[in-house]
């Protein structure tokens, strides 16, 4: 079983970098405002801090209307990304199996995969995932390798769970997780001993 899919990479977005200065005024302000708030000192230094409240709204705007929305910061490139049991190739650069440690995966989801995220004030609300936020990550003759991959649909997703089925059954190690931590072919795990337990149910060495 195989598991391909293409690899973002770095792409200029002078907007999205404004835009993301705006943001850190603006949180910097916020942070101050509270400082001084809880010093009894706003009075002070109320006016100072109105110059770079104002830049932070200014920038973010800005930086929007110049990204024309869009800040993403990455691309996705022609760069094929395939792992299997034997190895993992990227673009033209190809990594025995045998040469790898550490290899970690960290998936989050395929584009449009519906899930429930907390909002500002711990309100929960479903929004679907973009499938870019998924990683891979390894070492290989003494270089670590990080890389970005996107997961296009459910159907993606499955190929990879095979090659994660694969490994198990093999004995290869990895690690897999999402954003909340470790899983077991994508299902949320707390411990190490579940993990251990859910293996034994799938028939897996332990």
């Amino acid at each position: 079983m195989q598991f391909h899919t293409r690899i973002f990479v770095r792409v200029r977005n002078p907007g999205a970098q404004i835009a993301k200065i705006g943001g850190y005024l603006l949180t910097t302000s916020f942070m101050v405002f509270v400082i001084l708030e809880l010093s009894n000192a706003w009075d002070s230094y109320a006016g100072y801090l109105l110059y770079p409240f104002a830049a932070g709204v200014i920038a973010s705007i800005a930086g929007r209307l110049i990204a024309k929305g869009n800040l993403y910061q990455i691309g996705l490139s022609d760069t094929q990304l395939v792992v299997d049991a034997a190895g993992i190739q990227i673009g033209a650069q190809t990594f025995p199996m045998d040469h790898i440690t550490n290899l970690d995966f960290l998936v989050e989801g395929y584009d449009g995969m519906p899930t429930i995220r907390r909002g500002w004030v711990g309100a929960r609300r479903r929004r679907p995932i973009s499938g870019a936020n998924n990683k891979i990550h390894f070492r290989a003759g003494g270089t670590r390798y990080l890389h970005q991959f996107y997961l296009p649909d459910r159907f993606a997703m499955q190929q990879l769970s095979q090659v994660f089925r694969t490994f198990y059954e093999g004995g290869i190690p990895f690690r897999e997780c999402n954003p909340g931590g470790p899983t077991f072919l994508f299902r949320q795990v707390t411990s190490k001993k579940e993990l251990e337990e859910m293996k034994r149910r799938e028939g897996y060495p332990v």
